[in-house]
């Protein structure tokens, strides 16, 4: 069950301290977190490692046909503060109500898949590959007139996590995460336009330095688009989605509305609800390589897999924790995750965040639309967006809506001229019969990209609500 990388055993350590009694569970991860900042061209600064070991003890009482839940976060692995967590724990397990009779954590014994969560190279020389990955993104901007940086950074975490509980599991595995950031700045020329400014945030688990080149070279295209956008039309429009766009829009819906927690509060879907065309098929499977939710077992320990969302268009399963699928008397998922911040996955000091039920890695599967030009000549005359900056999903209600910071008219089934401003927006899920995202997908592409929690191709959607700036 544990990669040969995996040294640390701090979940065990502090399980072989625990005396009470069952059922209970710990968490535990230690990082260790290397940063280069840019200003401009220049590096500015390099720091690391930051290093930092941490668990959460958590225990689950009876209480008058219920289950008191108690969870206590700490960086103290000394006796004194095990047995101050585990008090503190019990403390919060009396004021505390879920309604299920009983929590089945997971059991040893289960076979697990390997899962690539973990850049090697970036593992063991963190500083120089960073230092190499930063070297490579200053090469590519190197005689570029009129265009760069004006500030970025790469924060890498390497961490290792522990799970074990009263049951006698024992799990752990090896992950790196890195945070890439890059603003690309515009500016100069004869049309004396305002400078503009084309912002790169990515959450990845590995380096690639052999990407930068391509990619640099459209971030600088896009930086000079902004410069020269025209203001965004209005109205009911065909919407080209590609996938880094669609990554925003439908994990903090389907990863809340698809699942026990929604169930409990009686706003999940009835199973077979029609929310999209035959043509959409969407899994969750925490086991996509280099997923940034991917991992062999989750935050409970329970193996992950893959599971059915959204199969021809209907609704076929909920996503279960412990908790929640005591609450319906069936069984996790496997889709216990810590760090879930209004629908963003943050895998840095996860241990301080209580494990909630929501999806890993999002799949859309690839349809018949073909490329992304076959799918903007399908699209005849509309909009392909290519930042959305704040979408800001609310997972009860499904909207959505983000500011246009960078898009193209689509005119005659060709890319045309950049636009800016205004908004775009919808619904991402609504019952049958009323307009929503999902419901309103007209094309598939047939060349799925994996973006950060979501592994999809672009896809149009006809129609969706713009507000012009």
């Amino acid at each position: 069950m544990s990669a040969p990388s995996v040294t640390a055993d701090t979940a065990f350590r502090v399980a072989e301290r625990v005396r009470a009694e069952a059922p209970w569970d710990v968490f535990a991860e230690r990082s260790r977190r290397y940063e280069v900042h840019l200003q401009g061209r220049t590096v500015e600064m390099v720091r690391g490692p930051i290093e930092l070991e941490g668990y959460a003890l958590r225990v689950f009482r009876s209480r008058d046909g219920q289950t008191g839940t108690g969870s206590q976060s700490s960086t103290d692995l000394t006796d004194a503060g095990i047995a101050t967590s585990l008090r503190q724990a019990e403390t919060l397990s009396r004021f505390s109500r879920f309604p299920t009779k009983k929590v089945d954590l997971p059991r040893p014994g289960a076979s697990l898949s390997p899962v690539e969560v973990r850049d090697p190279r970036l593992w063991d020389r963190p500083n120089e590959e960073i230092l190499d990955y930063v070297h490579a993104l200053l090469t590519a901007f190197e005689g570029r007139k009129g265009v760069g940086p004006s500030f970025g950074s790469v924060r890498a975490t390497l961490s290792e996590a522990t799970v074990a509980n009263s049951e006698g599991l024992r799990a752990s595995y090896a992950h790196t995460t890195v945070d890439f950031e890059v603003a690309v700045k515009s500016e100069g020329g004869p049309e004396g336009a305002p400078p503009g400014e084309y912002w790169v945030n990515d959450v990845t688990r590995r380096l690639e330095p052999r990407e930068l080149p391509r990619r640099v070279e459209e971030w600088c295209q896009f930086a000079h688009d902004v410069r020269r956008a025209a203001p965004t039309p209005t109205g009911e429009l065909p919407v080209v989605l590609p996938p880094d766009v669609m990554g925003q829009i439908l994990p903090a819906v389907l990863g809340f509305r698809c699942t026990g927690e929604a169930q409990l509060r009686r706003i999940a879907p009835d199973l077979g609800t029609r929310w999209a065309p035959e043509s959409v098929t969407i899994h969750d499977d925490g086991r996509v390589p280099w997923g940034t939710a991917s991992s062999p077992v989750d935050d409970e320990g329970t193996p992950q897999r893959r599971r059915d969302l959204i199969v021809a268009g209907e609704v076929r399963s909920y996503l279960y924790d412990a908790l929640h699928a005591g609450a319906f008397e069936t069984e996790s998922t496997g889709s216990a995750l810590r760090g879930m911040v209004f629908g963003i996955y943050r895998d840095w000091r996860r241990f301080l965040h209580p494990p909630s039920s929501t999806s890993s890695t999002l799949e859309v599967a690839p349809g018949s639309g073909g490329s992304d030009a076959e799918i903007i000549e399908a699209t005849g005359d509309g909009l392909w967006v290519q930042q959305l900056g704040w979408a800001v999903p609310d997972p009860i209600s499904g909207a959505f809506g983000g500011e246009l910071r960078i898009g193209y008219r689509i005119r005659n089934g060709k890319r045309a001229e950049p636009v800016r401003g205004g908004t775009v927006g919808g619904v991402v899920a609504a019952p049958p019969g009323t307009p929503s995202m999902l419901s309103s997908i007209a094309a598939i592409g047939s060349n799925p990209v994996l973006t950060e929690w979501v592994l999809a191709p672009t896809v149009l959607v006809r129609p969706l609500t713009v507000a012009g700036a």
